[in-house]
């Protein structure tokens, strides 16, 4: 056996699919992995959208995900491609190969020393110490990748080394307990389940706030019990999304620096907030104000470095989601939603007011289909949200994409079914071709992307069709970037605006798609919004619907709330 043989066997062993790659060195273990192993090989056109198919991947399945890519220019963009999985806590494996051994700190051609470039996007990294230490290494990188708080993780392994022989063998083999996400579960402590239930029967106002952790710990059903029992609200952070349906009469929806008036405003009205998986960053509490810092805070957290570093808790328990929340529900019995709620009946009921109103107002804003010649985004959206079925995925860019997605689609069913760039522009059209590789013909995906993040990836409309992904892409197409012309407007008012530095042409992205050889409608006409969608469903090909929407309606982002009179 052959060290690219290993390789190829131990990604078997960990039930991969698919090996995501920009072609070039290491080309045998991608060779093995397909001929003789069944994994098939997913090109992209460069690294990032080669990894972000890979992190949405891994995302939605919660599997170590192997991505692989070349030493120099290519291990320069890998700390690019690995951030936004390093953000979003993505199982991502990166393979890459290092400078030939015979030749290293002789001017190589490409030389780069690599490691200390991903020290700060990665979980762990490092160079594999001795070709046969390839199967135990890998097994390190992917225990580190899947326990705990995922993450991403980084093996590079010199150019000379994937053919060389190794004598004796390693040992190939998975092990079951490291297989996927949610990999090891604290649980919590007695004690602290009850200190809990005895916080709760002092509070008038609780709020569940519901993080990311929920989704990584698959602990949306506990989550919806607990809710269930006490009758109190829950909002999530942006990254919780899913933690309930959105639909569920005790959903208010999401909070933070990209959420919903009334999800913030229910946040600041609490006295205790239950926080389940949530780090309690400034995205999701819109720079440590929502909620407030003199509220009673319980954090619930699987990583104790997390725990009391943005706020004062007044009780801070290490536990997973699924398994704290478990343990609560069984705490409170079953009389617990007549005992507990009592004394916040009526603070349940005013949040569901409050919600009810904030829809009506939503309604109200979709119904101005046009602004200033323009789509109104906020009609988009509310077409494609009733387009939307239980089953179906949405990916977000970052941004005022993830902004829109995340406050006004409602996700009608628990779990992970919406998934956003965390910050990497541009990541989430080639990702939702990865989403789509993970749900497989089931389930529809949909993108939602700006042309300014459009850009980004165009070329990877030849890796949709080649690879037989038919996503339906929507280009909330405003010929700017967005956010930066309601810096100005809003934060330099001022000044005089800058077009250089937000404006572009005003480019037909269908067209562009057309000329790919996918389906793609341009969209100027409110009439004309469904039927594009429909035939971009039924037409069975990567697809882009270009929505030509105005720039002057600013999305519900917590930094321009006062001076956009927000309202929803």
């Amino acid at each position: 056996m052959n060290l690219s043989q290993a390789l190829a066997h131990m990604m078997k062993a960990y039930d991969a699919e698919y090996a995501f790659t920009l072609t070039g060195g290491p080309q045998e273990p991608l060779m093995e992995a397909q001929l003789n192993h069944g994994v098939k090989v997913v090109l992209g056109r460069c690294e990032r959208s080669a990894f972000a198919m890979a992190d949405a991947y891994a995302r939605l399945t919660g599997k170590p995900t192997f991505g692989f890519a070349q030493y120099g220019c290519g291990t320069a963009y890998l700390p690019f491609s690995l951030v936004d999985a390093h953000w979003a806590h993505s199982p991502v494996i990166a393979v890459n190969s290092a400078t030939d051994s015979n030749t290293k700190y002789k001017f190589e051609y490409q030389e780069l020393e690599s490691v200390p470039m991903f020290l700060t996007c990665t979980k762990w990294c490092g160079e594999l110490p001795a070709p046969q230490r390839v199967a135990d290494v890998l097994r390190t990188a992917v225990r580190t990748a899947v326990s705990g708080t995922p993450g991403p993780a980084y093996l590079t392994i010199p150019m000379d080394w994937y053919r060389r022989e190794l004598d004796p063998a390693p040992e190939i083999y998975a092990e079951p307990a490291f297989a996927r996400v949610a990999a090891t579960r604290a649980a919590p402590a007695t004690e602290d389940i009850e200190r809990i239930v005895e916080a709760l029967a002092t509070a008038k106002r609780p709020v569940l706030l519901a993080g990311g952790g929920v989704l990584l710990s698959q602990a949306w059903e506990e989550m919806t019990a607990v809710a269930e029992a006490l009758d109190v609200p829950v909002v999530t952070s942006i990254s919780g999304k899913g933690s309930i349906s959105e639909n569920h009469p005790l959903a208010v929806g999401v909070g933070g620096r990209y959420s919903r008036k009334v999800a913030n405003d229910v946040l600041n009205g609490c006295d205790l907030c239950i926080v389940v998986g949530s780090r309690l960053g400034s995205m999701g509490t819109d720079t440590f104000k929502s909620p407030a810092p003199e509220t009673r805070i319980i954090h619930i957290d699987c990583d104790a470095n997390v725990l009391g570093r943005t706020y004062r808790e007044e009780l801070s328990i290490l536990g997973d989601a699924k398994l704290t929340l478990s343990s609560l529900r069984q705490a409170l019995g079953d009389g617990a939603r007549s005992d507990k709620s009592r004394g916040w009946r009526e603070w349940t009921e005013t949040a569901r007011r409050s919600v009810a109103g904030w829809r009506e107002k939503v309604r109200e804003r979709a119904s101005e289909r046009v602004v200033d010649g323009r789509l109104n985004p906020i009609f988009v959206l509310s077409v494609l949200n009733d387009l939307l079925a239980e089953d179906d995925v949405v990916v977000a860019d970052t941004g005022y994409m993830a902004a829109w997605s995340g406050t006004l689609l409602d996700q009608k069913t628990p779990g992970r079914k919406t998934l956003r760039a965390a910050g990497s522009l541009g990541w989430a059209f080639p990702a939702a071709l990865g989403a789509k590789l993970a749900v497989g013909p089931s389930c529809r995906v949909f993108c939602l992307m700006g042309d300014g993040g459009m850009g980004y990836h165009l070329a990877d409309l030849e890796t949709a069709l080649r690879i037989d992904t038919p996503v339906v892409t929507i280009v909330m197409n405003n010929a700017a970037f967005g956010f930066s012309y309601d810096v100005q407007r809003y934060l330099h008012p001022q000044s005089e605006r800058l077009p250089d530095a937000t404006d572009f042409l005003d480019l037909d992205f269908a067209s562009i798609a057309r000329s790919f050889g996918a389906h793609g409608e341009r969209v100027t006409d409110p009439d004309d919004l469904l039927p594009a969608l429909r035939r971009a469903v039924d037409s069975g090909r990567p697809a882009i619907i270009d929505c030509a929407v105005s720039k002057n309606v600013t999305p519900p982002v917590g930094r321009y709330a006062a001076a956009a009179g927000r309202d929803i």
